[in-house]
């Protein structure tokens, strides 16, 4: 267990001092430098004293997309989920606003913010606003402007495509969804797709008639997709098919099996998420870990470092993910990329 003396010795402050901030001493008048320092040294420690022993801090999150759009995507209704319990351990009072208006009458109550998701520009004015504490999951509009904690698309999409080649697959598919421009409502390519095409290029072995993208991140864009492959390619499938998120995998799945497709005997498949329904689906999914709760943990302890520290300095931190191997594609060896 971390003690006062330990948080003295390292903060460079005596005992007393440190006891008296942390024990909530009402007559005790201190420096906000000073404060902020042990604040920051007992956080970074570990520190567990007396029940509120550290300041509450409000902070608000901000989620992009719809609450009915949450409910369709369970990986944004887990990062709510992780959000609230990293924001609990490190003593942080979550608000969840569904509109960025909605905090305007409390800004000053609000120490800093999370924003989960793509945001129009004006929204992203509004932001800046706010607090200049921000830190972004999943997306970064502005690395300039704002920190960020992101999965790091390029390596899952990347090693998928080295897993495959590594069973000798030389025909390799791609199925997911699209960007929509938030002001426009105008479509774009999405990441990994955007990355699938690049490395597939430079290896010579781009076939576009094995790429499949449309709609949004969902099982029915999936399911939809899957039927456009069937029809299309019929008996002509790629060796594998990486495809963008664990719903439309379900999608596909069950367009598969409708229509006689097996996987992986027919076609492999690797996916990304790892939600709890990728395990039971038939075949189970083999599919790339995000680990949302690592995600939300070291975003709420930028936002909390900032905080204490006044630091703006702006950081993009990108997060590895593990492949969980299941039946829908088994490498030929034990090694993974």
């Amino acid at each position: 267990m971390v003690t006062i003396r330990e948080i003295a010795k390292k903060s460079g402050y005596s005992a007393a001092t440190v006891s008296r901030l942390l024990n909530n001493d009402p007559t005790f008048s201190i420096a906000d430098e000073t404060k902020n320092k042990i604040l920051k040294v007992a956080t970074d420690l570990g520190y567990v004293g007396r029940e509120n022993q550290l300041p509450v801090r409000n902070i608000a999150i901000f989620f992009a997309i719809t609450p009915k759009e949450e409910l369709e995507d369970v990986y944004f209704n887990g990062i709510r989920k992780s959000l609230k319990i990293a924001a609990d351990k490190m003593n942080m009072n979550a608000i969840f606003y569904n509109n960025v208006s909605d905090v305007a009458p409390t800004t000053s109550q609000i120490d800093g913010y999370i924003a989960v998701g793509s945001f129009k520009d004006k929204i992203l004015v509004e932001l800046k606003k706010i607090s200049d504490n921000g830190i972004f999951i999943d997306t970064n509009p502005d690395p300039t402007s704002f920190s960020s904690v992101q999965p790091d698309i390029e390596n899952i999409t990347t090693r998928a495509i080295k897993q495959f080649r590594a069973n000798g697959f030389k025909n390799i598919g791609f199925i997911g969804g699209c960007n929509f421009n938030p002001d426009t409502g105008k479509v774009s390519l999405d990441e990994r797709e955007r990355i699938f095409r690049n490395y597939l290029r430079e290896l010579g072995l781009l076939q576009d008639k094995y790429i499949f993208s449309a709609g949004h991140f969902s099982v029915n864009t999936g399911y939809e997709l899957g039927l456009k492959v069937v029809s299309t390619l019929k008996d002509d499938l790629p060796d594998g098919f990486f495809i963008a998120s664990d719903p439309i995998a379900i999608g596909v799945l069950q367009a598969f099996n409708e229509h006689g497709i097996t996987v992986p005997k027919d076609t492999s498949i690797i996916s990304v998420n790892d939600i709890d329904v990728a395990k039971y689906v038939s075949p189970p999914l083999t599919t790339f870990n995000i680990d949302l709760n690592e995600m939300s943990r070291i975003a709420i302890n930028i936002l909390n470092d900032n905080i204490i520290s006044k630091n703006s300095i702006r950081r993009r931190i990108l997060i590895n993910s593990e492949l969980v191997v299941r039946k829908s594609f088994i490498p030929s060896n034990t090694s993974q990329f």
